[in-house]
């Protein structure tokens, strides 16, 4: 699925023919006057080697379409600020700034993701929970919703959590959300239904990815609050 999607992505870019240094020279220089005409042809024309470069990073547990779409921003911070009269060729201008939107996405969704020591033995003990929100993602299978709750700075890290609060806990943090916020994590989580990408949740939505993205990473957030704050509640009764 994720190629079929990428394979799309780049017939529709594939159209845009690259630029001669000529070319790029008069973009910059029309760039650097305010021209936002110049700025996205700059863009679009590269469009093809920020996917050469996202393509170095797969199998870092990011799909492919999200690793594409920072890279994107990478490119077009690169375009913004890209001086031709220094002689460089674009691409290995932007080639910096492409690979440290794409790292800084990376870090971060690890981070995000990241499963604790001590609470690992926890989760692999929830198999008998109704909902499927420790169930792997997709083909990740150290990722869950489960293990996005569960963090460094959950309550009760250092102590054994039992089944029931967890359960309870999720069920709480699950019923915080709104319709479009649960939406977009269900699908996202696999939670009663099939893991769907952000291209998919997108399109199924009628949404850009990157609003996606922003709905799903505010709904962690919210997720997280709610079920420390149902675990709290639990732990001192």
């Amino acid at each position: 699925m994720e190629d079929s999607v990428l394979n799309r992505y780049l017939d529709e870019i594939g159209k845009e023919a690259l630029l001669s240094d000529e070319v790029e020279k008069q973009l910059s220089e029309r760039i650097l006057k305010g021209d936002a005409k110049a700025l996205s042809k700059l863009v679009e024309a590269n469009l093809r080697f920020v996917v050469a470069i996202a393509r170095q990073y797969k199998g870092k547990g990011v799909a492919m379409e999200d690793i594409v779409s920072e890279g994107n921003i990478g490119l077009m911070k690169a375009a913004s600020k890209f001086d031709a009269k220094k002689g460089v060729r674009f691409v290995n201008y932007a080639v910096v700034y492409v690979r440290e939107a794409i790292e800084k996405f990376i870090d971060q969704q690890a981070g995000l993701y990241q499963v604790p020591k001590d609470v690992k033995s926890d989760i692999a003990h929830q198999q008998s929970m109704p909902l499927s929100v420790d169930a792997p993602l997709g083909h990740r299978t150290n990722m869950s919703l489960l293990s996005v709750l569960v963090n460094q700075d959950a309550p009760l890290a250092d102590e054994r959590v039992h089944s029931e609060a967890i359960e309870d806990a999720v069920e709480f943090a699950l019923g915080s959300l709104d319709k479009r916020e649960a939406q977009v994590v269900n699908a996202f989580f696999g939670i009663d239904q099939e893991h769907e990408t952000m291209a998919e949740i997108a399109e199924d939505m009628d949404l850009k990815r990157e609003r996606v993205r922003q709905i799903r990473d505010k709904a962690v957030r919210k997720l997280r609050k709610a079920y420390k704050s149902r675990l709290r509640e639990l732990h001192r009764k």
